[in-house]
């Protein structure tokens, strides 16, 4: 006998807030992290590609661009964690490995925290660097949570 899923409205708003907080990862990641507001009126952004230029630089100057390492390693683990507990989510309440429900939760609380790092992290570093955040950790954050919280709360269904 074949196995037949059965997809409730409980599963499918999870799938959907998920989607939906790994598109706002993804966005936050490759979008622009600090602002500088210029003399003369404009507005320079930052993106973290951009991050890692100036960061290069300062080494070159045996210095650092302080915040940098630490924001830019949890931008990362939020990016590849927000991927991961959606391939997860997919494959325990798709593809029905209830096992999996577990590890989803747990990967799901990780990306959260790890959002929410990248976030303060961020403010730190603009803080230090007397700039502003722009929109990429704003985005990042609740991508994170809507992803992460959603994966989370999905072991109880």
């Amino acid at each position: 006998m074949s196995k037949k899923i059965a997809f409730d409205v409980k599963t499918l708003v999870l799938c959907a807030l998920i989607i939906a907080g790994l598109v706002l990862a993804i966005i936050g990641m490759f979008g622009n992290f600090l602002k500088w507001d210029a003399l003369l009126g404009g507005t320079t952004y930052a993106k973290l590609s951009d991050l890692a230029d100036l960061n290069d630089l300062a080494k070159r100057a045996d210095s650092t661009y302080e915040g940098y390492a630490v924001t830019n390693i949890f931008a990362w683990a939020t990016f590849i964690l927000a991927i991961v507990v959606t391939a997860l989510f997919a494959v325990a309440k798709f593809v029905g490995v209830k096992s999996l429900n577990t590890v989803v939760s747990l990967v799901g609380a990780l990306t959260v925290v790890a959002a929410i790092l990248v976030f303060v992290f961020a403010l730190v570093m603009a803080n230090k660097h007397d700039v502003s955040i722009a929109a990429g950790p704003i985005m990042m954050l609740i991508g994170g949570i809507l992803a992460g919280g959603a994966a989370a709360a999905s072991g109880k269904v």
